[in-house]
């Protein structure tokens, strides 16, 4: 069963009923009404793209309780609410989450962002471009060195309008590469669709000026997944226990979560070539997309869950790896309290804190003494791959079987068995009922006690 519901229609409702959660979804003549038990609920993901329709209170406590994400999203693919069961909170993670900003912290952060963003899109270029025949390889190549020399730049960059302008000039280059590659559509719809249709546009021609108003299929199917990502991603920072308001490359906004959108910013290239694999796959109809009077293309519903149940699983993990690598960074951030009295280090402390070790796997140092890795993953890590304690006893166990001395027969293994094996047959041999075993055996325990 897929992990993922799409709520549609215009009598949309999702309410509990004999305790079971009940979602009724679709248009007039389709309605369909599915039901999930608590014992046997396996989605985790409810998207919501219902023009009207009804949310009952106990249906929200049931999927908090399920921690099952709620996400409302209107008809231009944009996110209206995401509601995310309550998870661990972080205090000291959000607290360097909000000094970092203003501290030269923020710049390896922000250039971390960056090098990673850059480095899929030369990667998507590389491996996945040649694969979907989009671009020659001279224009490929292109591409690559212009993104590869604005990688190199950030390492002098210093400012914000700096970043952004290199990333400017490298999403320039990436989208020139994508902008008229043919779609797949078939023959006999290329007399039906609007000539606009029938390649990719570039990023910023949608409609009123605004980039969600997209006038051409590719671009409508991009807004959609972007939003998919976006949920993810946001699910992600609640998973960690980061602020979702609190960017870096996004500037505070009153009305938008800066920080997700800075997490998504690596994961975008993942998602246009996903775009590009599915609909290659599926090809492209008509009567996938809705042109409305004023040119702005929406996608048909059908596509739009086929699409949220192809992508959605496969964001779930690279969202979250992203987010926790955000927050290792922060964790060694050093935020200063002025509200806590600090003491006077010794001249002994001063030493003990120059001398701090590095992380066994990552080599990164440690924030301080008496540890051995950063945290759980560095320490999994290295006891898969350095390490490899079931390797070592294996090798030790063949070796000493080699030998004759093999640990389960012969020593202390075989006196312990064969008194286990004595006493069994003993019991055996008196043919006692279970209930007088048991008094026997617990008349022993007491003779044998200490006494106190």
């Amino acid at each position: 069963m897929n992990k993922v519901l799409c709520i549609e229609g215009y009598a949309a409702r999702l309410y509990i009923e004999r305790g079971q959660l009940v979602a009724v979804t679709g248009f007039p003549g389709e309605m369909q009404q599915i039901r999930f038990s608590r014992g046997r609920c396996e989605i985790d993901r409810i998207l919501v793209r219902a023009r009207a329709g009804t949310v009952s209170i106990d249906a929200f406590d049931w999927c908090a309780r399920m921690g099952i994400t709620l996400s409302f999203i209107a008809s231009d693919s944009t996110l209206t609410n995401c509601l995310i069961a309550d998870l661990p909170h972080d205090g000291p993670l959000k607290r360097a989450q909000a000094v970092t900003a203003i501290t030269d912290d923020a710049v390896p952060l922000a250039r971390m962002l960056l090098k990673s963003k850059l480095a899929a899109c030369t990667e998507a270029i590389t491996r996945d471009f040649a694969a979907l025949s989009i671009g020659n390889r001279t224009a490929r190549a292109s591409a690559v060195a212009a993104i590869s020399e604005c990688s190199k730049g950030l390492d002098k960059d210093e400012t914000l309008t700096q970043f952004l302008t290199r990333e400017g000039y490298a999403a320039k280059e990436y989208w020139d590469l994508l902008t008229g590659t043919a779609l797949p559509w078939p023959d006999w719809c290329l007399k039906r669709i609007p000539p606009h249709w029938a390649f990719i546009s570039p990023r910023d021609s949608g409609g009123r000026n605004r980039v969600r108003d997209a006038r051409d299929p590719f671009n409508g199917l991009l807004n959609w997944c972007y939003t998919l990502l976006e949920v993810e991603t946001r699910i992600a920072c609640a998973s960690v226990g980061l602020d979702p308001d609190l960017g870096l490359l996004h500037v505070d906004d009153r009305l938008r979560e800066s920080l997700v959108f800075d997490l998504l910013e690596p994961l975008r290239c993942d998602v246009d070539v996903a775009v590009f694999q599915f609909i290659k796959q599926r090809g492209l109809r008509p009567h996938m997309f809705i042109e409305l009077r004023d040119g702005i293309v929406r996608l048909d519903p059908d596509l739009a869950r086929d699409i949220a149940h192809h992508l959605m699983p496969r964001l779930r993990s690279k969202a979250l790896h992203v987010a926790n690598e955000y927050a290792k960074q922060l964790r060694r951030v050093k935020v200063p309290y002025r509200l806590v009295r600090a003491e006077r280090k010794t001249i002994d402390g001063a030493r003990r804190v120059e001398s701090l070790s590095n992380c066994r796997y990552c080599q990164q140092q440690l924030p301080r003494r008496g540890l051995q890795f950063c945290d759980r993953q560095c320490y999994l890590s290295y006891s898969v791959e350095i390490a490899r304690p079931i390797d070592k006893a294996q090798a030790k166990l063949a070796e000493m079987r080699a030998a004759g001395l093999s640990p389960g027969h012969g020593g202390e293994a075989a006196k312990k068995r064969g008194a286990k094996i004595a006493e069994s047959n003993r019991r055996r041999s008196l043919g006692l009922p279970p209930a007088k075993t048991r008094a026997r055996k617990a008349e022993q325990m007491r003779a044998t006690a200490p006494d106190l």
